[in-house]
């Protein structure tokens, strides 16, 4: 599958998102085994032989002890791993893994396990899911859209997900998140990892 990606800063310290988006399906995320580490979790990763749930390894899961929290639009289903340190999401698809997003505790207040997973081009769906792991202070999570409106999910198991469709070009796109108390207050917010004139953008 070609694939165009560039890299992108984003506001979590020591964080380098990897932005990929094919012909019919791509994947932004802070965090995923389907892409270069950030450089946090080089070591880690590097360790660990390649191959699917690499990153689950990584961080010493097993993909087959993955608990369900959901089902996004596109079929897939993700699962939820915790431990002391970390917790990870595992997407699957007809049995088979999709893609991996995990964060320790202490970093998933940034952002640091968001993942934009979306299909682009005529033969996609034009879906758009934001799936990621919310702090342990957040009962929900605010999505905001660069006009100043957003939208509310509720987390689960301390997981959340937004299913949606591409932002056209010079439409409203979603810019962050912000997780929210038990009494409806911000207790913090976090950059997503694709900025708005990346979504879907052109094949080269």
């Amino acid at each position: 599958m070609s694939a165009r990606s560039r890299r992108n800063g984003i506001i979590a310290a020591g964080v380098t998102a990897i932005v990929a988006c094919a012909a019919t399906a791509g994947g932004y995320v802070a965090i995923s085994s389907g892409d270069s580490q950030p450089a946090g979790n080089g070591a880690r990763v590097a360790a660990v032989t390649p191959g699917p749930g690499r990153l689950l390894r990584a961080y010493g899961f097993d993909a087959q002890n993955a608990v369900p929290v959901f089902t996004l639009a596109n079929g897939q289903n993700v699962g939820l791993l915790i431990d002391a340190e970390a917790k990870c999401l595992l997407r699957t698809l007809n049995g088979r893994i999709a893609g991996e997003t995990c964060g320790t505790d202490a970093a998933i207040p940034t952002g640091e396990a968001i993942t934009v997973n979306d299909e682009c081009g005529s033969a996609g769906n034009d879906l758009m899911e934001i799936i990621g792991l919310a702090p342990e202070n957040a009962s929900a999570v605010r999505l905001l859209i660069s006009d100043g409106s957003s939208k509310t999910a509720p987390t689960e198991e301390g997981a959340f997900k937004f299913d949606g469709r591409n932002p056209a070009s010079g439409q409203p796109y979603p810019t962050g998140v912000e997780w929210v108390g038990s009494d409806g207050a911000g207790v913090g917010t976090a950059p997503l990892p694709v900025s708005g004139d990346d979504f879907c953008p052109p094949a080269q």
